[in-house]
Parts: C-alpha cells; sequence; structure tokens
C-alpha cells in the first residue's frame, strides 16, 4: 500500500511540471562545381521544383550557390551556343556541402546529345553510310523530317521509325539515302524539330561529314579450280562494268546471274566472276582491272588495279578406299578425286591396279573437276592388299601432265 501511494505522488509531480519543446535547427549547406569549358561563361540554374537561384561561372569555370537548406535539388547548366545540361539527385545534407564535379558544357542543343557520324568525319564507309540522330526524348518523327535539310541534296532520303535503347535511354533517328563516294555532306537539323510535348530544339545544328572515295574493298579467290572470283567495291556497280576486267591467259568466263541487289536492280557492290569450264591448272593469272570502271552515280575508280592468282596443278584430292584401309569388300567402288579436269583418253594408260582386276572406267564431271570409279565386274581375292597406282601419262583437260606418280593401297576382307 506504502509503494502505491509513493508511485501516484510521483506520476502527480510530473504532470504538474510545465510543457518542454525540442527545436532542431537544420544548418544550410552549399552546391559547388566547375564548368567546362572553362573560358565559356555559363549560367547555372537551381532548382527545386521551381527555379531557386542562379549565378554564373567565375574564369575558372567555378560556381558555388552558399546556404542552401537540406534537400533535393537539380541544376540546369547554359551557355550560348552550347546545348543546356541537367544535373540531377543533387542532395544536400545539414551544413554539408555537395561537389557536383565537372559538368561538360554539351555540343548538342538539347534533346539532341549525339550524332553518328561526327562533325568532321572523313572517309566515312560508302556502303552503308546513313545518318543517326540521337535525343533523350521521344521527337515527333514528322518534325525531325520537316527539320532535316543535306547539302548536297541526296536521293531517295528517307526517315526510318526511331528506336529506343532502354540502356542507354535514348532515342535514335536515323536517315538513309543513295550517298555518293568521295563527297562531302552537310546536313542540318533545325528548331522545327520538336517533342510530343511540344518542346523544341534549342537551336538548329550542323554537322559535316565525308565519304570515301569509289574503291575496291577486296578480291578474292578460294583457290578451287571453279570457284569464282570476286571483287567487291564500296558502292553499288552495275554488271556492264564486265567487259572492263581483263583476265590472262584469257579464259572462258560468265558474270553470274545473280550479280543483283536487294534493291532488285541490275546492281551490286561486287563482280562475281566464275569460269566456264574451270581455271586452267598450273597457272599464274593476271587480272587487270581498269580504271573506268564506275559506280552507279557515275564516279570511276580513276586507275587501273591488278591483282595475281595461281592455280594448282592437276592432283588427286581424294580416294575410296583411303588409302591403307582395311576390310574392303570383294566388289568395293573405288573411287579417284581430281582437282580439276583430266583428258579422260589418258586414265586407262595411266593406271594400274595390282594384283590385276577386272573392271570399268566410269567417269564422271561436276563443277570444274573430275572423278571416276572402277566398276568392279568380278570378286577381288579375300585378304589381299591392292594398289592403285596413276602415272605421270595423266593429263588434265589443258594438256598437264600429273607431277608425280599417285598410290593408294588398300586390303579386301
Amino acid at each position: 500500500m506504502k509503494k502505491c501511494s509513493i508511485l501516484i505522488a510521483v506520476l502527480f509531480l510530473i504532470s504538474c511540471q510545465p510543457e518542454i519543446n525540442v527545436i532542431i535547427n537544420k544548418e544550410p549547406g552549399r552546391i559547388t562545381g566547375i564548368v567546362v569549358p572553362v573560358n565559356e561563361t555559363a549560367t547555372v540554374e537551381l532548382y527545386q521544383g521551381n527555379l531557386i537561384d542562379q549565378t554564373t561561372t567565375d574564369a575558372n569555370g567555378f560556381f558555388e550557390f552558399e546556404k542552401v537548406s537540406p534537400g533535393t535539388y537539380r541544376l540546369v547548366v547554359k551557355a550560348d551556343q552550347y546545348g543546356s545540361v541537367e544535373v540531377s539527385n543533387i542532395r544536400v545534407s545539414d551544413s554539408e556541402g555537395y561537389d557536383v564535379g565537372i559538368v561538360e558544357l554539351s555540343l548538342f542543343p538539347n534533346p539532341l546529345i549525339d550524332v553518328s557520324p561526327y562533325n568532321g568525319a572523313r572517309d566515312v564507309g560508302a556502303s552503308n553510310a546513313y545518318i543517326r540522330l540521337f535525343f533523350t526524348e521521344y521527337m515527333m518523327p514528322e518534325t525531325v523530317k520537316e527539320a532535316f535539310s543535306i547539302t548536297p541534296s541526296l536521293d531517295n532520303i528517307s526517315l526510318s521509325s526511331p528506336s529506343y535503347s532502354s540502356g542507354s535511354s535514348r532515342y535514335l533517328y536515323s536517315i538513309h539515302g543513295d550517298f555518293k563516294p568521295g563527297i562531302e555532306y552537310t546536313y542540318t537539323i533545325d528548331t522545327t524539330a520538336a517533342t510530343a510535348y511540344g518542346k523544341n530544339l534549342e537551336f538548329s545544328y550542323s554537322s559535316s561529314f565525308t565519304i570515301e572515295e569509289f574503291k575496291i574493298t577486296s578480291i578474292a579467290w578460294n583457290g578451287e579450280s571453279n570457284s569464282e572470283l570476286r571483287i567487291a567495291f564500296n558502292s553499288q556497280i552495275s554488271a556492264d562494268n564486265f567487259d572492263k576486267i581483263t583476265i590472262n591467259p584469257p579464259t572462258a568466263t560468265y558474270l553470274n546471274s545473280d550479280n543483283s541487289s536487294s534493291r532488285g536492280t541490275n546492281s551490286s557492290m561486287y563482280l562475281r566472276i566464275s569460269p566456264a569450264i574451270s581455271w586452267m591448272t598450273d597457272t599464274t593469272y593476271t587480272v587487270l582491272i581498269s580504271g573506268d570502271i564506275a559506280e552507279s552515280g557515275g564516279t570511276t575508280l580513276g586507275r587501273d588495279s591488278i591483282f595475281t592468282f595461281v592455280t594448282d596443278p592437276i592432283a588427286i584430292t581424294s580416294t575410296s578406299p583411303r588409302n591403307d584401309q582395311y576390310f574392303i569388300s570383294v566388289l568395293p567402288d573405288i573411287m579417284v578425286r581430281f582437282n580439276n579436269i583430266v583428258d579422260e583418253s589418258t586414265i586407262a594408260d595411266a593406271l594400274t591396279v595390282f594384283p590385276e582386276a577386272v573392271y570399268e572406267i566410269w567417269t564422271y564431271y561436276s563443277d570444274g573437276y573430275n572423278y571416276f570409279y572402277l566398276n568392279v565386274i568380278s570378286d577381288l581375292q579375300n585378304k589381299t592388299q591392292y594398289v592403285v597406282e596413276l602415272s605421270t601419262d595423266l593429263k588434265d583437260y589443258y594438256g598437264r601432265h600429273l607431277k608425280a606418280p599417285y598410290s593408294f593401297r588398300f586390303v579386301t576382307q
């Protein structure tokens, strides 16, 4: 009972004390940074919802906002002939400073942030030349098309549908057309370009680039007797240029029938030349490509080019059975394949099979090379090693002999 009385007395005394208010004062902080290029006087605006303060950079590009209440802010940096730059999520704590670091003025009018090719680019590839415009906001395509102009004018100009990259948070607008080799192009996108909310480009932007000269980009031949000679260019050419290529020694050739572009025209970025029969064996070819070859716009190469390639002598590329193969049927299909065309009349005299066998020779031609079968008529001997040999009496279609005798062996089952 005594303890209860004491507790009631204490509570009564506490309830009679005057009210105590605790007030915590927050000290203001500051925001600093440097704007580059430092020789440009930039205006720096401070926002917390609305514009609350602004300042300019000094001779060293430095700026400072003092007595900034704790909170979250954003900066907008502007300078003549530069696009505005925004720095967000600036958090000022009690009595602390926040240094935004270096802020680089944009060469592009907001919301344009980048272009490709870059301004002043040279030797831009003619084969895939197109202009790319990158924006931080969605631009109405019709306004971009209206705002865009280029000199000299571009044939078949088109603006592709915009694409968005979530990784870089930007929208890409691509402009295509028939760019001509060796030409310098200057394009402008003016303030007509606008976002879906009516925000226009801050100021007009111009950029220049030069397409590389018309040239041969590669000449390829894969070494096979019937493979095509492919001459690639960096711009569209027509099949009419076929007669401006000279091949020595003279060989019957033709231009592949699918030498056309995806546009459905009789033009392509390469000439694909194939031999009518095969390339001659053991021969050094010289290909003269005339400087008069012209791309679709009429620009010529301007100088001749020479390419050489060397073909292999006639040779055996494969046999069946393989050399030293075992457990072969006593009625096998014996096949010999060559890398080019052989003179079929020389096979019988050049061929020896030991032990002797009874067979017929069947020859075949396919895509620039020969092969022949020995159609064995009577069973071969069991468990016997057979040797098939071709002597240097074998000639190819062009009268050249096999360089050295060739043989292979197999064992029957």
